[in-house]
């Protein structure tokens, strides 16, 4: 790419080095490193930085991206935990409708049902979900309430102990619970075809 060299007006030596396409510019101030280095860095930086990037694979990359869509996903299933599919029976999340919206449902098999009424394919994963129960904290609510206050108001709170029990026998009867995908872990549906993907991906 064509390199733009920006000074001082009145002035010659370099001080940001833009991109000749987008403009973007770049300081060799950023780099922790000999002044002939960190200027040699800046430049290398304009650059490349409209310069066509490769994935590994040989995909053409979007801007702003190390890998494409396709390694991205595959890097990050095979970084995950595999779940036996038969042994969870908890909420789940994948790239369908699902049986309470925005791809989660309840279970495996009422996710599979869902992709049955909204005649989409069974996906090749799913994500289990962590829980989130709804609960107040008794603690945290007396420092938001006295945090503003004098410096002593926590200390002169009545009765704080009362507060406590109620909310811990409140929290108790509460049956409100969201539920996160957690892609830290994987249940394989359909093994031929997740071996395929998370196959190594050869250079185009």
């Amino acid at each position: 790419m064509d390199v733009k060299i920006l000074t001082f007006q009145g002035e010659n030596d370099p001080k940001l080095y833009a991109c000749g396409k987008c403009g973007s510019v770049f300081s060799p101030k950023i780099y922790a490193v000999r002044d002939d280095m960190a200027h040699d860095a800046a430049r290398s930086r304009a650059d490349e930085c409209c310069a066509k990037k490769y994935c590994a694979c040989g995909t053409e990359l979007e801007s702003g991206w190390t890998a494409c869509a396709p390694c991205r996903e595959r890097n990050k299933l095979l970084k995950a935990d595999v779940i036996d599919a038969q042994s969870y029976d908890g909420a789940v999340s994948a790239d369908v409708t699902g049986e309470w919206g925005e791809g989660y449902s309840s279970n495996i098999a009422a996710m599979m049902q869902s992709c049955e009424d909204y005649d989409e394919p069974v996906p090749i994963y799913c994500h289990p979900c962590t829980e989130q129960h709804l609960r107040l904290d008794p603690y945290s609510l007396l420092e938001q309430a006295t945090d503003d206050m004098h410096e002593d108001a926590g200390d002169q709170v009545v009765d704080a102990d009362a507060l406590v029990a109620f909310l811990k026998d409140w929290n108790a009867k509460q049956t409100c619970i969201s539920y996160y995908e957690d892609r830290s872990r994987v249940i394989v549906l359909d093994q031929e075809r997740f071996d395929t993907l998370i196959a190594e991906r050869e250079p185009a």
